[in-house]
Order: structure tokens, then sequence, then C-alpha cells
């Protein structure tokens, strides 16, 4: 429904389109250099996104299709069921099918932001504001801190939820309040996306929010209607987060399938209260939502995180454009109903830093195995934009007084002031002594500068908005003018802060361009690992996070954090892999080479090859030079041995790690698991007299032909990780595979075997597909039942 034009407002036409131009301009103020083919690069897409991004885009053009196991990192691991390959299913994954992955990647980003103000623009006019209130609301939503700054980690799937959040309450809010039937089969469409993003914790808080939303409209809104019952559109509204959740089990099903495997399982490396209170906000730092130099930003963080890539920033004019419309959004039930979700959603964020979070992490599901709970701060954002958005309807309405207007902004004119006199400074160097982290103190002097000019610009910016509020307040500024004004001051605001997030490169054909040592390892025929040191010798390693899988190379290690959970103790321990110089390991792996950034004299079992090899662009490097050494032994793939004993879980790791330990001669396999021909008693035999080669290899699907034959059993270990979804056919019958060596694939092979075939197809994906589809074509029935039925009913009016 339009909203009435107000005494002071002003509305072009078509007003959706203008607004939505707006939202395009105040966007390409930052993404303009995408323009000239630049790459956004935040911290987490350069070293890890990129890489898997393109391994899914060029896979699917080469095959026709998304690949099930990506064999890049840590020995393998599905590419569907884990939290971080990206939007594997999000439609933003098609653009990569089209464009360079690059450019994909980016336009992903700029497309979400000025989704996110369309999406609160489209909200705001729902709750019928005016068109300037809505434009402001909607930049002020787009270009807010927790929004816009998730482009400095490259954390694309927070950018997406945040940016579908409005849609979903303008959603429920056409649905519940206006009885528009088909509104519910969108939402479910747009919680399916949400968790589709892939970011399923924002998904989740989101759901969160969504039925505190849809109760207040029930039971609180002004403007329910009270002459019927609100129990159907409630029932309307869980059908259709059924179906949301229905379809993302396309994603969903293989995620909740794969993590009883990874270090995120219960008795994990990532689980429990420390882990799960991680990077959250602190109270430390909440002047930062006004003043972000405070706690300063990005290299110039102190706080209690360990880095902080973000800002909370919720902007200056923008809160004195709450406290203006405190009133308005009272009198339409916005001040209690937006205020519930935003303390919930505050006290969320801050984790441990309140009593509250311990309820939460205790009663809601599946809170012990996710951590970053500050991300739940964009359901903070939301409802102050709304309110925000309310502050500019009064100004524009006449019922704000200068007094009204001048108290919250000379409140803050103190606050920068005190800054600029070096009070604040004070106050953070003593905050920063009682944090016990190392160097802390440090940073916070070092800070003193930015925070210095921080506090000049909050001046400036309340200077310049109080004068334009001043102005539309008394009249000299009115309709187009006062709109125009409006948006440019909050606009100017935010961008003065924001600005700073985002980094580009060039295009990624030369930020990823190839160097030597890459060329090397990738002149070799896959498959084979390269080392590239991490843990506690990462101060060796040569390439940071995941940057090889973005050349195609496969490496023992990499970033990620959804590993399988066997392969991380096999190595000595998420993070520390103790193990790693173990010569063993690296026969199991297929280790082809090594590289490091520093000289060494020799490296047993490998031998020089290259270097020092200089690279003039070290982005994604630990140094401006490397070296590569090389196996001095072939690495196997596959091969076959002749024994297979039986230990305990707890015993395999220590044992195959061993440099002594006979990887050709025999297999260790857990105690529990049930394997032809295995014992209990420990057997070394002679090699066996069969032998495995590849005949053929693509990620997830191989075929390995054997020769000579044995009496006795015989065992195929293969350097990919096991999971129960790898499927096993020997000579065309199909038979079960094992984890052996506490991690890796292996086959009990039949006397006489010629030929093994495996592939891996996970189950989950496959039924997760099916009711995908059931349930986005029950979403579709919805609204087209609701056209149907509006049409009917305007009929009869």
């Amino acid at each position: 429904m339009t909203a009435p034009d107000t005494p002071n407002d002003w509305t072009p036409r078509p007003a959706a389109l203008w607004a939505w131009l707006v939202f395009v301009l105040t966007s390409l103020v930052i993404f303009y250099p995408m323009l000239s083919g630049q790459f956004l690069g935040g911290d987490d897409q350069v070293i890890a996104g990129y890489g898997f991004r393109e391994f899914g885009a060029a896979y699917f053009r080469e095959y026709g299709k998304i690949p099930q196991w990506n064999p890049y990192l840590f020995g393998g691991l599905p590419f569907f069921g884990v939290i971080g390959h990206g939007d594997i299913f999000y439609p933003t994954a098609w653009l990569r099918w089209i464009v360079p992955t690059g450019m994909g990647m980016t336009l992903g980003f700029f497309l979400h932001v000025v989704l996110a103000g369309g999406t609160m623009y489209a909200l705001l006019r729902g709750l019928r504001l005016s068109w300037t209130s809505a434009v402001v609301g909607g930049v002020a939503y787009q270009l807010s801190g927790i929004v816009l700054s998730q482009i400095s980690p490259g954390h694309d799937g927070k950018l997406f939820v945040s940016a579908l959040a409005p849609l979903a309450f303008f959603a429920l809010l056409r649905g519940v309040r206006d009885r528009r039937y088909g509104w519910f089969g969108g939402l479910a469409v747009i919680i399916g996306l949400a968790i589709l993003s892939p970011q399923v914790q924002m998904a989740y808080y989101l759901l969160v929010a969504l039925g505190i939303w849809a109760l207040w409209l029930a039971f609180v809104d002004p403007e329910r209607v009270r002459t019927s019952s609100p129990f159907p559109m409630l029932g309307l509204a869980a059908v259709a987060v059924v179906l949301g959740l229905g379809i993302a089990a396309i994603q969903l099903m293989p995620i909740f399938d794969y993590v009883q495997w990874t270090p995120r399982a219960s008795g994990g490396d990532s689980v429990g209260w420390e882990y799960a209170t991680s990077y959250s906000f602190h109270i430390k730092e909440l002047l930062t939502v006004v003043l972000p130099q405070f706690n300063g930003s990005l290299d110039y963080y102190w706080g209690e995180n360990f880095m902080k890539s973000h800002t909370e920033y919720l902007g200056a004019l923008v809160l004195v454009l709450v406290v203006l419309g405190a009133s308005a959004a009272r009198q339409r039930g916005l001040w209690t109903g937006m205020g519930v979700i935003a303390g919930l959603f505050l006290l969320v964020s801050l984790a441990a830093d309140t009593p509250f979070y311990r309820l939460w992490y205790e009663l809601m599901p599946n809170m012990k195995n996710v951590r970053a709970a500050g991300m739940a701060f964009y359901l903070v954002a939301l409802p102050v934009c709304v309110w925000a958005a309310c502050g500019v309807e009064a100004l524009l309405q006449g019922t704000v007084s200068r007094r009204r207007l001048l108290w919250p902004l000379a409140t803050l004119g103190i606050l920068a002031l005190l800054g600029v006199a070096g009070v604040l400074q004070a106050m953070a160097e003593s905050i920063a002594g009682g944090i016990p982290f190392q160097g802390v103190i440090e940073r916070a002097m070092a800070n003193a500068g930015e925070l210095r000019m921080g506090s000049i610009r909050l001046l400036v910016i309340l200077l310049i908005g109080g004068a334009v509020m001043f102005a539309v307040q008394s009249r000299r500024l009115r309709a187009m003018t006062a709109a125009a004004a409006l948006i440019a001051v909050v606009a100017i605001d935010q961008l003065s802060v924001l600005r700073q997030y985002a980094t580009w490169y060039p295009p990624v054909e030369e930020t990823y361009a190839d160097d030597e040592l890459i060329r090397t390892m990738a002149a070799n025929e896959l498959p084979y690992r390269a080392w590239d040191p991490m843990g506690q010798l990462a101060g060796a390693g040569m390439y940071k996070g995941s940057i090889l899988m973005g050349h195609k190379v496969p490496t023992v290690f990499g970033y990620h954090g959804m590993e399988s959970r066997f392969y991380d103790d096999v190595w000595g321990g998420k993070n520390i892999w103790v193990n790693q110089l173990s010569p063993s390991l690296h026969a199991l792996w297929a280790t082809k080479y090594l590289v490091i950034n520093q000289p060494v004299d020799s490296f047993p079992g490998f031998r020089p090859v290259l270097g020092p090899v200089s690279f003039p662009n070290t982005l994604g490097r630990n140094a401006p030079a490397g070296f590569l050494w090389e196996n001095t032994a072939t690495p196997q793939w596959v091969r076959v041995v002749g024994g297979a004993v039986l230990v305990p879980d707890s015993l395999i790791a220590a044992t195959v790690s061993d440099p002594n330990y006979p990887v050709d001669r025999v297999a260790l396999y857990a105690d529990s698991s049930s394997v032809a021909g295995a014992s209990s008693t420990p057997n070394i035999p002679e090699p066996s007299s069969v032998s495995a080669s590849l005949t053929s290899w693509r990620p997830g699907n191989m075929t390995i032909a054997l020769s000579g034959s044995s009496p006795a059993p015989t065992y195929l270990l293969v350097a990919e990780n096991w999971y129960p979804d790898w499927r096993a056919t020997v000579d065309g019958v199909e038979i079960p595979t094992h984890r052996a060596n506490g991690a890796m694939l292996s086959v009990a092979l039949p006397s006489g075997a010629r030929e093994v075939t495996l592939s891996f197809e996970m189950a989950s994906y496959a039924t997760g597909r099916l009711l995908t589809l059931a349930s986005l074509a029950g979403a579709v029935m919805i609204m087209v039942f609701g056209v149907v039925h509006d049409r009917r009913k305007s009929a009869h009016v």
C-alpha cells in the first residue's frame, strides 16, 4: 500500500524506481572500481573464498554439475555439506557459471548492498512511511557498519542474509497484517535463500526475529485486523518456515550429516563455551556504534577479539534520527515491536559479556556448535534503521521541536569534543589496561591519532547534519530539497567511515597470477599434494590459507575449519598438526612437493628443486621469496597392503605417524570396525604382490586397476579422506568402504579383484534435493493461490 504524502514530503514518480536509483548510486561510491574490472578482495575471500568458488565454477563448466567432493584441502572433504565453501546453491553461484569468478564474486557483493537498501525501503513503505523516510532508512541500512563492512572480511553470506532480512519482515507484514496469502509463499522462498546464503547461523537468528515479528503483528500491531482470529495467519507463517527449511534442505541435510565428522562434533576442537563466545561484540566496544575509532578500526583495532575486520557503526545522524522518531515509532507500536528484537539480539551479540548468553547457549538448539555471536548485531541495526525512518517522518511532519532536536546533537557533540580533547583516549587506555591480552594497551595507545581524527569527523558530521535537520525542521528545506539533503547527509556520514573497509585488487588474472613455484607444481598431472607448513610450523609456510587451491594445487592443509576431525587427529591436532614432519604421513597422503619461505640446508625425504624464487606481488604469500622441494620417493595415491590390524582409535595417530611405520605393508583400522580378514593381533606381512594404479581421476571419482594376485586378503588404501558416502565397486560389485590409518579411504579387496571404482555421492544431498524441489513447488502453489484469491477478492469488492 502506498504511503500518503506528509506535509513536507516529496514523492517522485515512479517512486520505487527513483529509490532503487539512490541505492545503486550510494553503493557505487564504494563499488565504482569494479567498473574497471578490479576485484573486491575481502580477507577470507582472498585466501580461501576465491579458490572455493573457482573450483565450483570450473567444475560446473567442465562437467555440467556441481562437485560433491573437494580434494584440494585437508585430505579431501565434502563440497556440499561444509559450511564455508560458499554460496553453492544460492543464485550468485549462477553468475560464476557465466562470468569470471572474480567478477561474479564482486557483483554478488554489490548487488546485495543495493538489495539491502531496496528491501529496507520496501519494509518501510509497507509500514506506511513516506518516500523520503523510506529511502533514508534504506540508505542507513545498506550503509550500516554491520552490513556494508562485511566486504572487508569477505563474508558475503552475512551480507546476503542481512539484505534479505527486511524483505522477510515485509513478507510477514503483508501476509499477517494485510492477509495477502501469496506472501507466505514468498516468505518461504526468502527463508530458503537466507539459509542457502549459506550463512546458516545468521538465518537462524533471522528465524527467531521473524517469530517475534509475527507475534507482534498478530497480537500487538495497532493496525491488526481485530475482527478475525490471528491464528490462521500464524499457522500460514509456520507453514512458510517449514517450506523455507525444506527449500534449503539441499544444503541443510548434507550439513547436518557431515558435522558429526568435523571439529564441531561433540567432543571436537571447535565446540564448548570458550569457542562459542569467541568473536562476539563487547560492552567495552559499545561506543563504536557512534564513534568507531574509539576501539580502533581494522589495523588499529584494540579489544577482546583476536582481530576484527568489521564495525558495528550505526551512524551518528541515524542515532539522532532514532531519538527524534521515538514518539512516532511508539505511536505505531514499532518501539516495542522492534525493540524486543533489537534488545534480544544485542544481548546475543554481546555473548559472554552478559549472563543472558549462558541461557541462550544452553537452551537454543545448535548454539554450542557455532561462534562469532557478534554477527547477530544486524538484527539491532535493522530496528534502528526503522526507528530512524520514523525520525525522518517526524521531521517532515513538523512534530519535532528545536529543543528535542538540539539535545541529541549536543550530547554527541560533547562526546566528540571529549575525543578531540583526549579524554576519550585516556578512557580507552584505562579500559585496554583491564583486558588480559598481550599488546592491547600498546594498540590502544597507537590508536590515539585515529581516535582524535574520528572525533573531529564526528563533530563535522554533527554540524553539517544538524544544520540540515534544523533547516528541515524550520521548513527552510522543503519537499525535494529536504529529501535530497537528508539522504545526502546520512550517506556521507556512513560512507566517511565505511569506505575504508573496501580493499580493491587488480583483476584476478593479475591478482592470482601464477609464480614459478606454482607453475612447476601445476605442470604435474593430478592427483598429488603439496605440503605448505602450517600450525606449529606456520612461520615457514609459503602461501596464506587456501591460496594454492585457487591454482588447482591440492594441499596437505589449507584454510577451512570444517575439515575431517579424523584427519586433524592423525596430523596431530587442529591448527597445531604436530605430526606434519612425519615421512610416513606424507607417503600415505601422496605428498609430492614442499613449499617453504626460507632456505634450509636439507630436508629429510625431499630434495631442492627451485629457489629462491622472488615474488613482485606478495598477495597471498607469507614472504617475498620461496623455495620448492620435491619428495625423493614417487607419491602413491593408491596402494595395496597385505595386512590389516584392529587397534583402539586413540592409538592410531601415534602409530601411523611414527617414521618407521610400514606404510606399504599394513593398514590400521579402529577396533570398533568390521573389516574382512583384519586381526587384533599385530601382524606385518611382506609387501603385497597385488599392485594398484589410477586409470582415471577427477574430484570425487576414480578408477583403479589392480594387477597381480594374492591368496591372502589385501587392502586398498587411497590418499583421500574416508567418509560414509564414498561408494566402491570391485569388478562391478558394490562393497563397503572403511576408514584406515585414522582417516584414509580404504577397501578390503576380494581375491582376484581387477578393477575398483570409487565415487562420492552424498545420500543426504539426493534426499535434500527432492525436499527442496517439493518445498519450492509448495511455496509457488501458495503464491499462485494468493494471486488468484486476491483477484477474486477484488472482483467482489
